[in-house]
């Protein structure tokens, strides 16, 4: 079943930190997705704008090679002076491997290295993200596991967990189908976030044509781009789309990882096994998970604006005050920062209420600026996020109504309460055994009279 949640509002950050706090509405677009997984945020808040079984296992098919290529960006220094050759034994399993795919009415996807060519860390790379290229993973696979891809998997698997990805499961370098290897849309999210971050990751992932030559064996390695959203060429071309990969195999269909900036928003979408095959088996026509990235984009884009619901200094109330000075009993407070979201268009601001939640009693001495509790912004009864509630003036303290708190708080403590009650009982007993010696010493005194007489 097909779940569609939406963050309406999470805290965008243009000044100082805020809480964030999150709430979820229905808004649907208007149109079927058809992939098996999906995963839309909004880069600068966390604000998930779409997603459908996100937290499912699925096939991550040659995504796989983004985890390959973050090993080879921190594990190796000097990409591009590092040369790596395809050895023999990493060409043999290839091979093998690509008839068996084509038994199954797949292809695998190579990008033309011959045996013992060698190849740079950072051409291999682009080999990887741009025609998926699968003996270049496994040539980076190898070199990085010296030798053993089962350690390489191993690392990566490793990294994973570190990044958060903590369902994903890798057991091959290049993403070749194999039924223990599984991730998530939101793993798969998690991962690509972390690659962008690499630098010139970007730069290699939106490169639509590239000229890996000349090598040892070829005057040129040119090699084009699987990821059709960004070649101003094809049909599929969406001019707001940045990278990053595509991938298609019989057994998961089609997937895709972009990121879009359109004035001033930014977006990431993973899609995961879109229909690569009709119920007869034939290889369909028209790739929807280009399709509908674009509408996604399209949609986000259009739906949603960043609105400011708090601006910082507004007044918001009071609250009462104790030990100021003359007579004064309550304090104004204000808000202590700005708040903006993301809100569909049709919400306005003014639809936003807000509660405060303070102490029904402040102490002075109290600084203006000085924060007394939150003020909690409310859309539909739900709380959207939070700013700092702080008090809008200085207020100086009464040095007669703080001597008296200070007097009185001396027995606010359990041991000066034992203390004192410890001490009136001792007086209480002192008293007692004064009153019985001086009524002994009366007594004695009489006795004694009358033994004179």
């Amino acid at each position: 079943m097909r779940k569609t949640a939406f963050f309406l509002l999470f805290l965008i950050l243009f000044s100082t930190l805020i809480s964030p706090m999150a709430v979820y509405a229905q808004y649907e677009p208007d149109f079927s997705v058809d992939a098996q997984a999906a995963y839309m945020v909004n880069l600068e808040t966390g604000m998930v704008m779409y997603e459908k079984n996100a937290q499912e296992h699925v096939d991550p098919s040659s995504l796989t090679m983004i985890m390959t290529a973050i090993l080879a960006y921190e594990r190796i220094e000097d990409r591009d002076n590092t040369m790596i050759p395809l050895r023999a034994y990493v060409e043999d399993t290839i091979y093998t491997a690509g008839l068996k795919v084509r038994e199954q009415g797949g292809y695998l996807t190579t990008c033309g290295i011959y045996r013992n060519e060698s190849l740079s860390v950072t051409n291999l790379i682009y080999a990887m993200m741009l025609p998926s290229g699968y003996e270049a993973a496994m040539m980076l696979g190898d070199y990085i596991g010296d030798g053993s891809i089962e350690y390489f998997t191993q690392l990566m698997n490793e990294k994973a967990k570190e990044i958060g990805a903590i369902n994903t499961h890798f057991t091959t370098s290049n993403g070749l189908y194999d039924p223990e290897q599984y991730t998530t849309a939101y793993d798969m999210y998690l991962i690509a976030r972390y690659a962008m971050n690499l630098p010139g990751f970007m730069d290699i992932v939106n490169t639509s044509v590239y000229d890996g030559g000349p090598t040892e064996s070829h005057e040129q390695l040119i090699w084009n781009n699987t990821n059709k959203l960004i070649d101003k060429n094809s049909t599929y071309y969406y001019g707001y789309i940045s990278g990053i990969k595509a991938a298609v195999t019989p057994e998961s269909g089609r997937s895709i990882v972009t990121t879009a900036t359109k004035d001033g928003y930014n977006y990431m979408l993973v899609l995961m096994g879109t229909p690569y095959q009709d119920d007869q088996g034939n290889v369909l026509d028209t790739n929807t998970a280009f399709t509908q990235t674009t509408d996604l984009y399209k949609w986000a884009f259009d739906t949603f604006r960043v609105k400011s619901l708090m601006e910082k200094g507004k007044g918001v109330g009071e609250v009462g005050l104790a030990f100021a000075q003359g007579s004064k009993d309550h304090l104004l407070l204000m808000s202590g920062d700005r708040f903006t979201a993301l809100l569909p268009n049709e919400i306005e601001a003014s639809s936003v209420t807000i509660e405060l939640d303070v102490p029904q009693v402040v102490a002075a001495p109290i600084e203006r600026g000085q924060q007394v509790g939150q003020i909690k912004l409310i859309l539909a009864n739900e709380v959207i996020g939070s700013v700092p509630a702080v008090s809008a003036e200085t207020v100086e303290a009464s040095a007669l109504a703080l001597g008296v708190d200070w007097f009185f708080g001396l027995f606010d403590s359990f041991g000066a309460k034992f203390a004192l009650i410890f001490t009136l009982l001792l007086i209480v007993a002192y008293v007692i055994l004064m009153l019985l010696r001086n009524r002994n010493n009366r007594r004695y005194a009489s006795v004694k009279r009358r033994r004179h007489i």
